[in-house]
């Protein structure tokens, strides 16, 4: 997966221009990329002077924001093609009920929280679309989980760099531990649910 390139590689050699292609396109519309790597990368080379840390997450939270708005607009237009016989194959009148239903319980706090769990970032708001949840209160919620992922991502990786030095040259194994973190609420789920279906 892109996760495990050369992050801060492509930060240096493509600058904010990248950061923002990668943030934007992950934030609603292609998933396999690296979100909370890249910020932690990214707030630990502003620590160094390679990149302003002001000008970076501005940047993040503009990327975000705008790719899960992206995504919303995704979702509706998904919905539109269920009056086609093939999608509405895919798109079943069940499962878009039952995330309508889970919508309108824990959708506030799915769209605030989603932005701190892979994939899962990805996909609600393109889900939040295809139920049609009330988009003045997607973007209100969708503008605090961005400002929340986009700062303390982002400041974690740069209060670290001026708190240890040299830790830029540990860089591989700190990453690989960020995205094994922000997995394991995928993989509690995936467990809790084979354990449920077990028990029934």
């Amino acid at each position: 997966m892109f996760a495990f390139f050369d992050i801060s590689g492509l930060i240096v050699n493509y600058g904010y221009v990248g950061i923002f292609s990668v943030v934007f396109l992950e934030s609603g519309i292609f998933f396999p990329l690296p979100g909370d790597s890249l910020l932690f990368s990214a707030g630990l080379l502003a620590s160094t002077g390679i990149l302003s840390i002001f000008k970076v997450i501005p940047l993040i939270f503009i990327a975000t924001l705008s790719g899960s708005l992206v995504g919303y607009q995704i979702g509706v237009h998904l919905n539109k093609l269920h009056k086609y016989y093939f999608f509405r194959k895919i798109l079943k009148d069940e499962y878009i009920k039952k995330a309508h239903i889970f919508f309108e319980k824990y959708g506030k706090l799915t769209i605030i929280f989603c932005r701190f769990v892979p994939v899962v970032r990805t996909f609600a708001p393109i889900v939040a679309g295809v139920v049609k949840m009330n988009y003045l209160s997607f973007l209100k919620y969708n503008i605090l989980g961005s400002f929340l992922w986009s700062t303390l991502i982002t400041l974690t990786g740069y209060f670290l760099g001026k708190i240890i030095p040299q830790i830029e040259n540990y860089i591989s194994p700190v990453l690989g531990l960020i995205i094994v973190i922000s997995f394991l609420p995928v993989i509690f789920e995936i467990f809790r649910r084979k354990k449920k279906a077990k028990i029934v």
